[in-house]
C-alpha cells in the first residue's frame, strides 16, 4: 500500500512502468498516479509546513486505464530511445525517464474520471502547495 497524501492510502503497491504488464490493468474509467523511483520532489509546502517530500510528479485520468497507461509507458519508450539534446519533450515523460516511474491506479467511482481527478489535483494542492510537477501551470 501506499500513501500518497496522508489521508489517501491506495491499496496496490507502485509498478514499475517499463515493466509493467498492461494485461493487469483493467479497461476502466480511473485515476492515475505517475511517481518516481528515484527522486522524492519539494512543494513550495514540503519544509516550511513540515509536510514532507512527494515522489508524486504526474496525476492523469482515462475512461480505460490500460489504453492510457500504455500509451504513457510506450511514450516513455519513445522519450528514451528518441532523446536529442536540446529537445524538449512533454515533462510527464522527461520526468519519467530521469527520475524513474511507477505507476498505480484507481478505478473512479464517479460517472466521469475527471471529477475524481479534480478532487485529487485540488487536494495534493491544497496540501503542498502545488499541483504535482508534471501537471503543469
Amino acid at each position: 500500500m501506499i500513501k500518497l497524501l496522508p489521508w489517501l492510502t491506495l491499496k496496490m503497491s507502485p509498478l514499475n512502468i517499463e515493466t509493467l504488464d498492461l494485461e493487469h490493468i483493467p479497461k476502466k474509467a480511473g485515476v492515475y498516479v505517475m511517481l518516481s523511483t528515484r527522486t522524492e520532489y519539494t512543494y513550495p509546502w514540503s519544509e516550511s509546513k513540515g509536510k514532507g517530500k512527494s515522489r508524486v510528479y504526474y496525476i492523469g485520468q482515462s475512461k480505460n486505464l490500460r489504453e492510457r497507461i500504455g500509451r504513457h509507458k510506450s511514450n516513455l519508450e519513445g522519450t528514451i530511445s528518441q532523446h536529442e539534446p536540446g529537445t524538449v519533450y512533454w515533462s510527464r515523460y522527461e520526468y519519467g525517464v530521469h527520475h524513474g516511474c511507477n505507476v498505480v491506479w484507481v478505478i473512479s467511482k464517479d460517472k466521469d474520471p475527471k471529477d475524481t481527478e479534480r478532487k485529487l489535483l485540488k487536494d495534493f494542492a491544497l496540501y503542498y502547495g502545488a499541483k504535482p510537477v508534471a501537471n503543469g501551470g
